[in-house]
């Protein structure tokens, strides 16, 4: 497989894994989960003090955590999609090194806090960005 192919790939499942948290971020909970209601009430009213500003609930803090992490998984997705066509070179090595290591650091994330779709979903897509670095054309890499 070609390295356009491979980062393009990595790019579709940290896309599909960002727009999935994006969504899972302003999901319903079922009325039948009492108790996860019961969480988020107390989560929505136990406040934080701030260093700076107003305080904030946890909920507040968990929703913010959210959307930083699928905005961050969308970067990575835009950046990927970017150097799928760039030319080989030190700064496209690096960059892909870069988006890989972050990429695996949200799969061991997930694997310890979360649950194994976007463990799977990034560390494939580390994995596939890593491989498509290793494509580059000979003499580019530093």
């Amino acid at each position: 497989m070609s390295r356009s192919l491979l980062v393009r790939l990595a790019a579709v499942l940290a896309l599909v894994t960002g727009m999935a948290h994006l969504a899972g971020t302003f999901m319903a909970v079922p009325v039948d989960q009492v108790a996860m209601h019961a969480a988020i009430a107390t989560m929505k009213s136990t406040m934080v003090p701030m260093p700076v500003g107003p305080a904030r609930s946890y909920m507040q803090i968990l929703d913010g955590n959210n959307l930083c992490t699928a905005l961050l998984l969308l970067v990575c997705a835009a950046q990927l999609f970017v150097l799928a066509t760039a030319p080989g070179g030190r700064a496209t090595d690096r960059l892909l090194l870069i988006t890989a290591v972050a990429l695996a650091g949200f799969a061991m994330l997930s694997a310890l806090y979360f649950f194994p779709v976007p463990t799977a979903m990034t560390a494939l897509a580390a994995l596939l960005t890593v491989i498509g670095r290793t494509r580059l054309p000979r003499g580019t890499m530093a």
